[in-house]
């Protein structure tokens, strides 16, 4: 049998990038090898993402791009798959005829059997399942990495931000079973891997809904003595959620990272409260509190939107303030956009594309700036570091991931691939450590978590 090509395009979140990867391992069950050649492709597949309207607008001029190959190159399949698909559905084709294959969120597992038959019968398939659905385990996989893998614990959200769109694409709270969980991650440490990262929209709302309930905290308990598994983080918390036992979880196991991935959106009550988070600016600054009181060197970042509706100067002033305050080490930032069925949606007090472009531009210079400030303390410090690879374009540069998720890049040789050293930190820039290497673990990481200095301003 011929092989088969897939080119493969995803846009989104580390959940995105988990499902491509289930997506590639049933598509290999059809004979489907990955190609960076999208006109040498039998399948053109993409994994969307609707969580901004800009990334549905890059969606339609990807497919745009893909007609003209399936113009030139009839027998080429092009497929949709992810938020997008499940929220526009049959709308997708109608917008673009060429695309074969539609299929949402909840029944990504059907890819490689739909694609099949659309190369039998040359008829298009659109197939959305319903969000309450269980999304199977054990599902086959094609990592992207070697050593750093993405193991998704929770599916969907049920809180109904007034801003998103994710209830609507993905359902409410599915935690996967713990057993499933686990042997994914000793399968994962077979093959290699030294480092996970559980996902979850809410991951620390992990185990609530299952039968027999558990907690977050007490699966990391579990895994953590898993032999081989160096690292394990964990994204994305939210101040619902966040208490007490996983952040003294996190403090008690050496394996877990202590990085908070821990978005508050607003510095403003009256926006947490129009965005409908069910928590206030005093709320998430006791959590910060909280786990800067069990971890002093924790790294905690956030995600933030400017320009929701009805958003005041004053209103924007305020996260300005909360980022100087908090002092998050990074952040995900981005101008509110309106998504399809969410109530902010339908607000006719929409701020101006003018001023949230401002807001955005001034939020992001002080985001740099703290995140510099936090990393030049970092400056003459011993990290421990996941040597991930070599540096895109820098011979001779080696690049990988601290403690506190923080990208290092720094003079090596391939021996060094997949160890965890110890690298002095030389200089910083604003997301990215410099620095050189002193040497390797030659075990997992000691009880004895790398040493700070307390914050100072050196700007």
């Amino acid at each position: 049998m011929a092989e088969l090509k897939v080119f493969l395009r995803s846009f989104g979140c580390q959940m995105n990038l988990s499902d491509t990867e289930r997506a590639l391992g049933l598509l290999a069950r059809q004979g489907y090898e990955p190609t960076d050649d999208a006109d040498a492709a039998d399948l053109l597949l993409v994994n969307t993402c609707a969580i901004r309207e800009k990334a549905e607008d890059k969606l339609f001029s990807l497919l745009g791009e893909w007609r003209q190959i399936k113009q030139r190159r009839p027998g080429v399949i092009v497929a949709v798959m992810g938020c997008v698909a499940q929220e526009m559905k049959a709308e997708i084709r109608r917008r673009n005829p060429a695309v074969d294959v539609v299929v949402g969120t909840h029944n990504f597992h059907e890819l490689g059997d739909l694609v099949e038959e659309v190369r039998e019968t040359r008829s298009p398939i659109t197939r959305i399942g319903q969000l309450r659905d269980a999304i199977p385990d054990d599902l086959p996989t094609v990592r992207d990495g070697k050593y750093h893998a993405w193991v998704p614990v929770i599916y969907g959200c049920s809180y109904f931000c007034s801003y998103c769109i994710v209830p609507f694409t993905r359902g409410p709270f599915q935690s996967r079973e713990l057993e499933a969980i686990e042997r994914e991650v000793i399968a994962l440490l077979a093959e290699g891997f030294q480092e996970i990262t559980l996902l979850g929209q809410t991951v620390d709302r992990y185990g609530l809904d299952l039968a027999t309930p558990t907690t977050l905290a007490a699966l990391l308990r579990r895994l953590s003595p898993l032999p081989g598994l160096n690292r394990i983080r964990f994204l994305t918390s939210h101040p619902v959620d966040l208490d007490e036992e996983l952040v003294r979880t996190v403090a008690g196991l050496s394996n877990v990272m202590e990085y908070f991935h821990f978005p508050i959106q607003s510095g403003s009550d009256r926006m947490l409260d129009e965005m409908k988070r069910q928590h206030t600016v005093a709320r998430y600054l006791e959590q910060v509190a909280m786990i800067r009181r069990h971890i002093p060197d924790a790294a905690i970042s956030g995600d933030l939107i400017v320009g929701f509706p009805g958003e005041t100067e004053a209103d924007f002033e305020d996260t300005l303030r909360i980022v100087r305050e908090v002092e998050f080490d990074s952040n995900n930032t981005a101008a509110y956009s309106i998504r399809p069925w969410t109530p902010a949606g339908k607000r006719t007090d929409q701020v101006p594309e003018d001023i949230k472009r401002d807001r955005l531009a001034r939020l992001n210079e002080i985001v740099a700036e703290t995140s510099f400030r936090r990393n030049r303390r970092l400056v003459g410090t011993w990290q421990e570091v996941l040597v991930e690879g070599p540096a895109s374009r820098s011979p001779g540069i080696w690049t990988g991931r601290t403690r506190g998720n923080r990208e290092v890049f720094f003079p090596g040789d391939p021996s060094l691939e997949g160890q965890i050293v110890q690298v002095k930190i030389d200089s910083a820039r604003p997301f990215t450590l410099r620095g050189c290497v002193a040497g390797r673990l030659e075990s997992r990481p000691s009880d004895i978590r790398p040493t700070i200095p307390p914050v100072v301003d050196l700007l």
